[in-house]
């Protein structure tokens, strides 16, 4: 089987900081990845240079065997932090703006997410509380047929009880063909899902799987990321 990601020696720099310092590592259909690390580690650089909206200084980044290009374009979908749609648009115009910006996108799905997510298609987006408006950043993301999700932060604005709701929708609407990187802070409200961790530190990466974590170190994975970023 092919790894969807795999990525080799790869470095960038802002200036003379280095954020991302020679990262190797190789992502499998079906894993969700929870991606850790400080605020500005890297997480969302690194995110970004997936999605292609941000080149690397060195080293090499494959989607499915292909280096980034218009081409992996099709093969990735990126939930941006923030939204950033016409103040205009309610959300089913959003929703038909992906229909028509993307050939793999599900109309039917997304509407039926909407449902799921309490989401009024009539809304306007501008008028929709921080987390609502994650919600329909994730609706419309998981809506395509793609092989790599990224969700950077998706349930930060959540109440505790759609959190629960969000992580079985994420699971429930990913192909095994696929895989899903994370990148969140919140680790109590998603460990239950990763698969594995990507630590990302100052000059290095840990990863390691989320059932070696438990039972191994015997340890949940919040209280694993304390240990390993307390010691660094």
């Amino acid at each position: 089987m092919n790894s969807i990601v795999t990525i080799e020696n790869l470095t960038k720099c802002y200036g003379k900081k280095i954020v991302l310092d020679n990262l190797s590592f190789t992502i499998m259909p079906g894993r969700v990845i929870g991606l850790l690390g400080e605020n500005g580690i890297g997480k969302t650089t690194l995110i970004k240079i997936l999605a292609d909206l941000c080149k690397p200084d060195q080293g090499t980044v494959r989607i499915n065997s292909k280096p980034l290009s218009s081409e992996t374009h099709s093969e990735v979908s990126y939930m941006p932090d923030v939204s950033n749609f016409y103040p205009w648009m309610r959300i089913i115009h959003a929703i038909n703006y992906y229909k028509d910006m993307f050939p793999d996108f599900d109309k039917e799905k997304a509407l039926s997410l909407c449902k799921q997510l309490q989401l009024n298609t009539k809304e306007y987006l501008r008028k929709l509380s921080k987390g609502n408006q994650e919600r329909v950043m994730l609706m419309l993301t998981i809506s395509r047929k793609v092989s790599l999700y990224l969700l950077d932060e998706p349930v930060a604005g959540l109440d505790p009880r759609m959190k629960k709701s969000v992580t079985q929708i994420i699971l429930s609407n990913i192909s095994e063909d696929s895989a899903v990187i994370i990148a969140s802070h919140l680790l109590r409200d998603l460990e239950e899902i990763f698969d594995e961790i990507f630590i990302l530190k100052k000059h290095n990466m840990i990863t390691i799987t989320a059932d070696d974590i438990r039972e191994h170190y015997h340890q949940s994975v919040e209280e694993y990321y304390m240990e390993v970023t307390q010691n660094a």
